[in-house]
């Protein structure tokens, strides 16, 4: 299962060359983030402001991060509102590509029927399947690669990992970042301290 460790929330997909970003809300955000991904590759995502920025500065000027995680879906309409209509804001994000600055999932609490099932299986027959382990590893590094090219986000990350002795609280509080985030970047990037620190 790819996604056995996903989690509800508010993500953000960030174009690192310009700071503008996407924000948006599922109660899967690692699913929801590799159907955005595969969308904007194909060229072929409903958000034309993120598309052609995509097209322009290219898929290694684009980093996510799950910015809240909730236990309660119930709180994401108005997580994601918030911060689409300013109240709540991610200090690395000035301006957002999004379209509406409402938020509305249409199918939360539905479930397709047996007949659209069958509609959107049968429309992927014939696809060749990409997601290799290769190609996961490929994307990894790429994404690794990314984060530990900013000078910014490398300090950050550095001081979330050689600090264990604090909780991961403390270290959000003393980098800018949330619990959540301190918690992701320490997991991801303990087995690489050593290029960290390189």
């Amino acid at each position: 299962m790819p996604y056995r460790e996903d989690h509800a929330g508010i993500y953000v997909i960030r174009n690192e060359h310009t700071g503008n970003g996407y924000v948006g809300q599922s109660v899967r955000m690692r699913k929801r983030l590799a159907d955005h991904f595969n969308l904007l590759r194909k060229g072929s995502h409903p958000n034309p402001h993120l598309q052609h920025a995509f097209a322009k500065y290219g898929e290694n000027s684009f980093s996510y991060n799950f910015e809240v995680v909730c236990e309660d879906v119930s709180d994401l309409d108005s997580l994601e509102e918030a911060y689409l209509t300013g109240e709540a804001v991610f200090d690395d994000t000035p301006v957002y590509y999004n379209i509406s600055n409402t938020a509305h999932v249409p199918m939360r609490g539905r479930k397709h029927t047996a007949r659209t099932k069958e509609k959107i299986s049968a429309s992927k027959i014939g696809r060749v399947e990409h997601v290799t382990p290769e190609y996961r590893s490929k994307l990894s590094r790429a994404q690794i690669s990314r984060a530990l090219s900013d000078d910014k986000r490398r300090a950050r990350t550095r001081f979330i990992v050689n600090n264990p002795h604090l909780s991961y609280a403390e270290r959000g509080r003393q980098v800018g970042v949330d619990t959540s985030t301190a918690r992701k970047l320490a997991l991801k990037y303990t087995p690489l301290k050593e290029i960290l620190n390189g």
